[in-house]
Formats: structure tokens, C-alpha cells, sequence
């Protein structure tokens, strides 16, 4: 009996186990059962606002673009460069230390093994010297591999920052260095991003520089709100130590009341881009610009200077080059100074046909340009200094039309006093109805300061008011004069962007007036014709060409007659017939005059010519037959010679002459000129048998046909001097000797 009560004791100890574990198991199961089903939203919710949430996401800046289609300025990503070299215990599958076999060395586990750290080291510093030449590559490997073997060392060293991401990802890359590149530091990103110029400090203070914290300067400040675009609340998604990345692949995640993240409290919207701009910079044409008037400002040791190039109807800027001299030496654009738009300067004699064109407007001043006017010196009262001319070589009479072309100042005081002497107010107001002495209000963010003239009340202020001095004026305003001068008397409002990209097209800005007459067409043709004088026969002579004409005026102001510097300018347009351009060349602070400046106009014009298609101003054979009709002296406008040459590098002039050319004969390749008085190219020249046995005669060759022809027939060349070639050791005609040399002696003629 006392077995079987023992017995269910027992069984009831059994029975109570079971029962409570089958009440711990309903517990369990109706706990699941209500967080899944019945509260599972609340939790799920409650997850995803620890996991979840949505931050600020900056918008993607536009891009700048140039009017030929290069990209000016973009954003790109860079990014900064930290290693781990942390060293951790190495653990066995039980969590025990694990020791070198035999010793009691731990085992260390590093995010980049030795095999490949040893192997790519070399690679990496490399890489980081590419990019930052003012560090080498040895410094790098040193700082890296002390990090790497000190006592303690980090798992965050920062080697450089601001490295490319290209090359940041081709660190990456390399075999085992993945986990050692260190991708977020303190919860952020390594990667940022920042405004790249694609063709670095060229065309810089037009393009605009940082001035602070996501403020610019140029275009990118004055079209900023297009430019910036509109930030937005990005979902992302919560990693380990506290890291945030944006849900998929793409960080500009619209937001929408779908998304199961709740939105009551953060109100989410998307980030809106930054929109393209298109810019008149013609990336061509500002290179030719930049580094022509490189070349002259350090020649003539100046301080500072600019180019301006802008198409007349339009007033598209496609060039605008401000250099100023560092404290190295070099000359480059400057944050703090845009030469064409904050400089003010005295104009000197380029301001004459400003004062020219005021007077024709007057209808109580009748000029004509065949009118008598004095020059050389002369006092025109007893408190006014003597007004000489440059290079004057005494006193006499010439037209109006010949004191502009010798930029004469005692003309232009003349004319001043003999018609305003009595109303020096009225020159004054009438100079200011045409010239532009405030600011234009360009589409560039910086200062444009406005432009002043002194007091004509006393008699010295007003003489050299007539020949460029008491005014100051910027660059940019007086090329937009002459650009209405050739733009016959309208005056455009110059632009430096074309238009916004919007939905992959371009809605291109309307042009703009600044002042729809200064000057009736007739006024400005006449302007124009006295303007070509000056580049065909007077101080701007130093450009002239046969291809195209040039109307413009050189200038000239002293700036500190003690140092004897002057600002020195040459400002015009061209084709002077059918005007399309305008181009103004300032150099600041130099020893020379304002003709010194008009080799960086024709760098420019030749430039602009050669590659627009629209102008055909090549002398073709038409163009040369109709000038001969016309012109007695037609050896002028003869085909072009040469004594001796390939008949290819002919055939290829003739072609760019718009000539038909033919081969001579197909034994040569070399062909001389015979003096025919004939247009037919092909009476003009016969073939030239080149003889194995006889030195050939190389008199009045250029250097390269010169060489050409003599290696022909085995020979070896020496030369002295340049220009063609004058004398030759042994003669033409001569038999070749064993040492089968010959020496040219070369000279301009």
C-alpha cells in the first residue's frame, strides 16, 4: 500500500512538470502570437524609427558648360584616406588567445595582412605622390609603415585628405587592402564632395572662386539658386557604430506617404538637383588668350592684365582672361581681383573715339575727316601744360583722319578746345549719354565699381580729359563701346552664360540692351574706317595682315612718369568690313606703349578667324584675279612663290588658297617656280630634277626643304643663322664629295 501512494507522488511531481511546461509553452506561444499578429506593428514601427529614419540629403550642384560643350566646373567626389592597423588577439573556435607554434608569441589578426601590405605599399605611396607632388613617395611609405609597426596603433589613421576618388577606389582595390580602408569615421562618410574646374585656374574669376562656406563668386555665385538646387529628407538606414547610409543604391530617394517609415513627424520630400548652365567661355579660344597674354605680361614684367573677346551682336563673352602677377612670380587669376570688371584705370588714347563720337552727335560741331588739324606741340593756355605728341616731329597740319591713325594728342585737344572750350559741361554730359561710366550689372558675381571723370573746370583736367587721362573706366565697359561702335551704334549688355538646361534642352537668356543709339550707323561706319587707318598705317601697323582687316585703337596711359610705366592697351574689332568681334588687350605697369599690347589681339583674332567657318576671309584665286584688275602693281596679288619645294606641301597651301593644283610630274616630287605672268597654277611651276651625282642648290630655301632635299641624295646637313638659305659649302651643281656634307649658312632677308 505505501508502494503505490509513493508511486503517485511521483507520477503527480510528473504530471505538475508537464502541465507547467505546457503552460510556459502556451505563454510563450500566446506572446508570439500577440506581438506578431496582434501588436506587430506597434514593434515593427518601433524597429524601424531606431533603424530607419530620414536625413538631410545635400542636392547635386549643376554643372557649368562652355559654349563649345567642355564641362567648365562640376562636382565631383574626393575623399580621405584613413587605414586601420589595429592589431587584435587571434582567437581559436573555443575564444582562446592563440600563440605562435612553440612560443609564447600571441597571434595578431590585422585588417591588411603582410603579404599584400608589403606588396602594395610601394603602389599606394605612389599613388598619393601623383596626386599631392609636394609630398614624395618615400615620405608617404615612411609615415605609413611607422604607423603600422608603433607600440599601440590605431585603427583610424588618417594618411591625406582630399584624395580622388578614383584613386581612393583603386587603393581600395588592391588585394587585402578593402577592409583596411577605413570608410566611416565618427558615424560620417570619408567620401565629400567638392566643386571641381575642370580646366583648373583658366578662366577662373569668370567661372568663380569659394569665397566662404558654399558661397562663390562669378558665375557660380550670381546663378547660385539655379546652380545649388534644393536639398531634401533621404531615408536611411541605420549600420553598426552609429553609421547612416541611404536606403538602395541611389541617395536622392523620393519620399512618399507609402513608405511604411512613419511621416507624421518628419515631413519627407525629395532632393531636387542643381540645374546646368551654359556659359559664352570658348574653351578654344580662352586657352589662345590665356597664354598669349602669359607670355606678354611676363615679357614686359607686368603687374596685371586681361583679354576680352565678344561677339558683337550678341555680346557673348567668349574670352575674359584677368591675370595678376603672385607673390612668386607667376600670373595667375586672382580671387580677390577680376581685372576686366573691378579694375579702373585712365583709358589713355583709346578713349579718343569715345570723345569722337560725342562730338559727331553734337549738331553744333561739323567734323569731317579730311579736316586740317594741328600737331606735334602746343600750349593752349597759360595754365594748361604743353601737350606734345609721341614721337613728334615738329609742327604741322594733317587730316582727322591721319590724327587718329598717329593717335595725335594735340589734334584731339583742338577739336576739344575749338568747340568746348566755352561748354565743358556739355562734352561732359554728351560723353556720358554714349560711354558707360556706371555698372553694367553683368551676370558675374564681384565688384564692378563705377567709373569716374574729374572736374573739366580747370584748364589742364580739360586738355587731358581730350587725350584718355582724368576718367576711369574698366576694361569690360570701354570693350563695350567699341563693340557698339561696331555694332553700328547699338549697344549690347556683354554675357557671360548663354542660357539654363532644362529637360535636356537649352532655353537660351534674351540679349539685352545697354543703349539702343549711341551713334547713328553712318557715325559708326565713319569711326570704323578712321579705326582700320590706324591699324593699316599708324601706331597699330604692327598687326597688319593680308588675310583680314583689323579696326582698332592703341593706348597709352602713364601711370607713374618717375618709373616711366604706362598701362598699355590695344582694343578693336574685325573683319573691319563685316565686324563680328570685339577684342579689347590690356597690360598693366609696363616700360612699352599701348602697340605692345596688339600682338595678343592678333594671337586671338588668328585664333577666331581659323576656326569660324562663317568667315571666309582666305584670299582665294577669285579674290586675287579681282584685285589684280583693280590694283596696277598685280605682282602683289601674284600666285605664291617659292624657289624651290615638295609639290605636296604646295598642293596642300594652294587648297587652303581655294586653287586647283596638279601635279607637275610624276618623276619629282619637287617642283621651282617659273615668274609667268599667269594664274594658271600650272604654267607657274615646273619639276625639278633632283641630280644622285651633284649637291643641289639650296639658295633661298626655307630650313625644311632645305634638309628635305639634301638627305634626298644622301647628304648630311649643318646650318647656321635662320631665315633661308644664302650660302651653301660646297656650291649647287657642285659633285658630291666623299664626305657627302653640306653646310647652309641662313639669313632674313
Amino acid at each position: 500500500m505505501a508502494q503505490k501512494e509513493h508511486m503517485s507522488d511521483r507520477a503527480k511531481i510528473g504530471i505538475l512538470f508537464i502541465l507547467l511546461v505546457l503552460g510556459f509553452a502556451t505563454a510563450i506561444l500566446a506572446s508570439a502570437i500577440k506581438v506578431t499578429w496582434v501588436d506587430g506593428d506597434m514593434w515593427r514601427s518601433r524597429a524601424e524609427d531606431l533603424t530607419r529614419d530620414f536625413k538631410p540629403q545635400k542636392a547635386t550642384r549643376g554643372n557649368i558648360y562652355s559654349s563649345d560643350g567642355k564641362i567648365l566646373a562640376t562636382t565631383v567626389p574626393e575623399c580621405d584616406l584613413y587605414l586601420d592597423f589595429m592589431r587584435k588577439p587571434l582567437l581559436d573556435k573555443r575564444g582562446n588567445i592563440q600563440y605562435v607554434e612553440g612560443t609564447k608569441d600571441t597571434l595578431f589578426y590585422t585588417a591588411i595582412v603582410d603579404s599584400n601590405y608589403n606588396k602594395y605599399l610601394d603602389s599606394v605611396c605612389l599613388i598619393l605622390h601623383n596626386n599631392f607632388p609636394d609630398t614624395s613617395a618615400q615620405w608617404f611609405h615612411d609615415f605609413i609603415d611607422s604607423a603600422r609597426k608603433a607600440k599601440k596603433p590605431k585603427g583610424c589613421v588618417r594618411i591625406r585628405q582630399h584624395v580622388p576618388y578614383s584613386d581612393w577606389m583603386r587603393i581600395c582595390k588592391f588585394p587585402g587592402w578593402r577592409k583596411g580602408v577605413v570608410k566611416y569615421v565618427s558615424g560620417k562618410s570619408v567620401i565629400h564632395y567638392k566643386r571641381f574646374k575642370t580646366y583648373g585656374n583658366m578662366a577662373e574669376s569668370v567661372i568663380g572662386f569659394e569665397t566662404g562656406v558654399e558661397k562663390y563668386s562669378g558665375l557660380e555665385g550670381y546663378y547660385d539658386s539655379i546652380l545649388r538646387g534644393k536639398d531634401g529628407l533621404v531615408l536611411h538606414r541605420r549600420l553598426a557604430w552609429g553609421s547612416w547610409i541611404p536606403v538602395g543604391r541611389r541617395s536622392n530617394i523620393a519620399v512618399s506617404s507609402s513608405d511604411s517609415v512613419r511621416t507624421d513627424s518628419i515631413p519627407g520630400h525629395p532632393v531636387i538637383n542643381g540645374q546646368d548652365i551654359v556659359s559664352t567661355i570658348d574653351t578654344r579660344l580662352q586657352d589662345i588668350a590665356h597664354y598669349s597674354l602669359e607670355r606678354s605680361l611676363r615679357r614686359y614684367g607686368s603687374t596685371a592684365g586681361c583679354a576680352i573677346l565678344i561677339e558683337v551682336e550678341t555680346g557673348n563673352v567668349l574670352v575674359c582672361s584677368s591675370l595678376v602677377r603672385d607673390t612668386a612670380g607667376r600670373y595667375r587669376e586672382s580671387a580677390n581681383r577680376n581685372v576686366p570688371l573691378s579694375d579702373l584705370y585712365e583709358p589713355g588714347s583709346i578713349f579718343k573715339p569715345v570723345l569722337l563720337t560725342a562730338m559727331y552727335n553734337d549738331p553744333k560741331v561739323d567734323l569731317d575727316t579730311a579736316m586740317l588739324l594741328p600737331v606735334g606741340t602746343k600750349r593752349f593756355s597759360t595754365k594748361s601744360a604743353v601737350v606734345v605728341d609721341h614721337d613728334s616731329k615738329g609742327n604741322a597740319m594733317v587730316p582727322l583722319w591721319k590724327a587718329v591713325a598717329t593717335s595725335s594728342n594735340v589734334a584731339f585737344c583742338e577739336l576739344a578746345w575749338r568747340y568746348y572750350e566755352k561748354r565743358r559741361d556739355t562734352l561732359l554730359s554728351q560723353v556720358g549719354a554714349i560711354f558707360p561710366y556706371n555698372p553694367i550689372g553683368v551676370d558675374i558675381k564681384g565688384p564692378e565699381y563705377k567709373g569716374t571723370t574729374n572736374t573739366l573746370i580747370y584748364d589742364n583736367n580739360f586738355v587731358r580729359f581730350c587725350y584718355g587721362y582724368t576718367s576711369s573706366v574698366s576694361p569690360l565697359r570701354m570693350a563695350t563701346f567699341y563693340n557698339a561702335i561696331a555694332n553700328g551704334g547699338r549697344m549690347v549688355k556683354p554675357r557671360f552664360c548663354k542660357g539654363v538646361i532644362r529637360n535636356g534642352k537649352l532655353e537660351e537668356f534674351p540679349i539685352q540692351m545697354l543703349n539702343e543709339r549711341i551713334c547713328s550707323e553712318e557715325i559708326a561706319h565713319t569711326i570704323r574706317d578712321m579705326l582700320v587707318g590706324v591699324v593699316e598705317g599708324g601706331t597699330g601697323d604692327n598687326i597688319k595682315n593680308d588675310t583680314y582687316t583689323i579696326a582698332g585703337k592703341t593706348g597709352t596711359a602713364v601711370v607713374s612718369p618717375n618709373a616711366h610705366t604706362s598701362n598699355a592697351t590695344f582694343v578693336g574689332f574685325f573683319p573691319a568690313d563685316k565686324p563680328k568681334y570685339t577684342c579689347l588687350v590690356l597690360m598693366r605697369d609696363i616700360t612699352l606703349f599701348g602697340r605692345n599690347a596688339a600682338p595678343v589681339f592678333l594671337d586671338i583674332a588668328d585664333c577666331v578667324v581659323s576656326l569660324d567657318k562663317e568667315l571666309d576671309c582666305r584670299p582665294t584665286i577669285q579674290k586675287l584675279a579681282e584685285k589684280r584688275k583693280n590694283d596696277k602693281n598685280y605682282n602683289v596679288y601674284a600666285l605664291p612663290t617659292v624657289t624651290k619645294a615638295p609639290q605636296a606641301d604646295i598642293r596642300q597651301d594652294y587648297r587652303l588658297l581655294g586653287i586647283n593644283y596638279g601635279k607637275i610630274s610624276k618623276l619629282t616630287p619637287w617642283c621651282i617656280y617659273d615668274e609667268a605672268d599667269t594664274l594658271a597654277s600650272e604654267k607657274g611651276y615646273e619639276p625639278y630634277q633632283i641630280k644622285n651625282d651633284l649637291v643641289p642648290n639650296c639658295y633661298g630655301m626655307t630650313i625644311k626643304d632645305a634638309l628635305l632635299l639634301c638627305r634626298s641624295v644622301g647628304l648630311d646637313v649643318t646650318f647656321e643663322g635662320h631665315g633661308k638659305v644664302v650660302s651653301q659649302e660646297p656650291k649647287g651643281r657642285t659633285p658630291i664629295g666623299k664626305n657627302k656634307k653640306v653646310h647652309l649658312k641662313l639669313r632674313t632677308k
